[in-house]
């Protein structure tokens, strides 16, 4: 007689590949783990297996799947061959098989249909006149029938779903340890609800139930009231999973709205928002006085806690830093060397410097073997997609027969300064247009990684350094307006001033160290750390103060936008009322 899916001692397989079928994509990783469904009440203890694969001579690690997976060349060195992998598997599946008294292995995968031809290639390699040792199931599968109304089932959506937690990095290890998690649950609700507690009446029940169609009207696992009672006010928002995980950190004008807005169903969605919304079950909300106040909280939150779906504003491998004038060198922090900045990224750097070696050299230069395999730097390119040697010197001479007269005789910070003012004054080219798109995407979604090297003509090089120079540009002077913006008064009127009321915000070393409701009549007052030099200043920069003042920043353009009455106090004798500050945010 046959075990019931519970006492089943089932394998739990997952594998990570380059490609997304073995006829395109090699073998990275393989996991997988033995239970059975009812032995898992010590669910995070259970032993798990996982082995790199050992890559062939002209395989590759396409970027996409290397920052999914955080998994990188040099890393397979010390990964299994595939022969020894399959002798590992085989005999772990003879086990599992001989414990149930079976011929072959009931073997678990999530999504069976990328995995099963991987393993059917590795039988065929390895071991072609043996019968194929797994009866696959997939657990997709099952959900697709059993949770029809789900807004997603991916693995990291159900095991969410479920109250699991998985790594931000797709890998076999706890990918095999979800699946068994899932397969738990599977076999609980296919008891309850299906009658369904055998193997052949789990096929069965699979082979004459056609998986439904994706609903429109989607269930949320987020209880309706913890969002339907929200305030209709200004603040910052946490999502969170049962076990108490932060999945994203969100602000608000109005919380009540805002959050509401994500389960209302018009309108598309992104994978990635639908994915964080079936795992969702905890909402908790902190009120603030003016969606102002929400932005900077939203953002040191980010830093602090990390959570999985914000992708703008979290640290991850981001740094800050700061460059002498001549590009040379690079920082942090901050000291009387290295005096420009802050600067977002040390990738910026490295393009002010090939910048600096262009101009120093001259054109013929990069044709040296040196400088050539440099090029990628000054367009801030990955060296697979620069432009060859040949193409970049002719782009270059593009762009210097252009800008020749903006290029003689000056060091290449004032080049940098005085062109970039120039290009910024310009409308700015379609590539740079889409790059600006970018950067104003939700920050729920992924960040888009081109597949393939763009086709490269000299133009499109001169278009490049052209896109380099005015966004570099843009970047010293935002990073002089942060250091101004790090010791200053502001005072705004809110949405509903007829009662009289205003809000003043007193920053200092670039925090908000004050706040309180303003009469209107009254001045804001002198920050008091107006005369703190440029140099003091930038000691106290780090990453959460660049951003928390760089969204201070937005907030500033879009309260002048909206023609609110409002103040930015920066000493004595400096103020910038909207007129003034709407000339000042059009350049930072």
């Amino acid at each position: 007689m046959q075990p019931s899916l519970a006492d089943l001692e089932i394998l739990a397989v997952d594998c990570q590949a380059t490609g997304a079928h073995s006829a395109r994509g090699h073998l990275l990783e393989i996991g997988w783990a033995r239970a059975r469904a009812l032995d898992l009440e010590n669910f995070a203890e259970f032993p798990v297996e996982a082995h790199l694969c050992q890559l062939t001579a002209e395989a590759e690690i396409p970027r996409p799947v290397s920052r999914l997976t955080g998994i990188a060349p040099d890393d397979l060195t010390a990964g299994k061959s595939y022969r020894d992998v399959w002798a590992r598997l085989s005999r772990v599946a003879r086990e599992v098989a001989d414990a149930n008294q079976a011929v072959r292995c009931p073997t678990v995968i999530h999504f069976a249909r990328f995995e099963a031809p991987f393993l059917r290639q590795l039988h065929e390699l390895h071991a072609p006149r043996e019968a194929f040792p797994f009866t696959l199931i997939c657990t997709h599968e099952i959900a697709q029938r059993l949770l029809p109304d789900l807004p997603r089932r991916g693995i990291r959506a159900l095991a969410g779903y479920f109250g699991h937690s998985l790594p931000e990095y797709r890998r076999s290890g706890p990918h095999a340890r979800a699946t068994v998690l899932i397969w738990q649950q599977m076999v609980k609700r296919l008891k309850t609800t299906c009658g369904v507690h055998r193997l052949d009446q789990l096929f069965e029940w699979l082979g004459g139930m056609t998986p439904p169609s994706r609903s429109k009207d989607r269930k949320y696992p987020l209880h309706p009231s913890l969002r339907l009672n929200l305030p209709d006010a200004p603040g910052v928002y946490r999502m969170s999973r049962s076990n108490g995980d932060l999945l994203y950190i969100g602000k608000a004008g109005s919380l009540k709205r805002r959050v509401n807005s994500y389960f209302r169903g018009r309108g598309p969605q992104g994978e990635h928002t639908l994915e964080m919304l079936t795992q969702v079950r905890q909402l908790n909300v902190t009120q603030t006085g003016s969606a102002f106040e929400a932005a900077l909280l939203e953002s040191d939150e980010i830093k602090r806690y990390a959570p999985l779906y914000n992708v703008a504003l979290r640290a991850g491998h981001r740094k800050i830093g700061f460059c002498s004038k001549d590009f040379q060198r690079y920082a942090f922090p901050a000291d009387d060397q290295y005096c420009l900045g802050p600067l977002p990224s040390e990738k910026l750097w490295q393009s002010l410097r090939g910048l600096a070696v262009w101009l120093s050299k001259g054109t013929q230069g990069l044709l040296r073997r040196e400088d050539a395999c440099r090029s990628h730097t000054l367009l801030g390119l990955p060296p697979e997609y620069a432009p060859a040697a040949a193409c970049m010197v002719q782009g270059l001479a593009v762009f210097r027969q252009r800008h020749r007269l903006q290029l003689r005789h000056r060091s290449p910070l004032r080049v940098l300064t005085r062109l970039g003012a120039q290009l910024w004054r310009e409308p700015p080219d379609p590539i740079a247009q889409d790059e600006s798109a970018r950067k104003g995407e939700d920050d729920l979604e992924e960040k888009r990684i081109p597949e393939a090297a763009p086709h490269w003509t000299p133009e499109n090089v001169a278009q490049r350094v052209e896109n380099l120079i005015r966004h570099s540009a843009h970047m010293i002077r935002r990073a002089r307006w942060l250091c101004l913006l790090s010791e200053a008064s502001i005072l705004w009127e809110t949405p509903a001033s007829a009662d009289g009321r205003r809000i003043l915000m007193i920053i200092a070393g670039g925090a908000v160290v004050h706040r309180q409701d303003w009469a209107i009549g009254k001045e804001p007052p002198v920050p008091p750390g107006h005369a703190q030099t440029f140099r003091s200043r930038r000691k106290t920069f780090d990453l959460m103060t660049y951003d928390r003042l760089r969204i201070a920043t937005t907030e500033l353009r879009r309260l002048v936008s909206e023609g609110r009455c409002i103040e930015l106090r920066l000493g004595p004798r400096v103020r910038l009322r909207p007129p003034q500050l709407e000339k000042v945010l059009r350049w930072v």
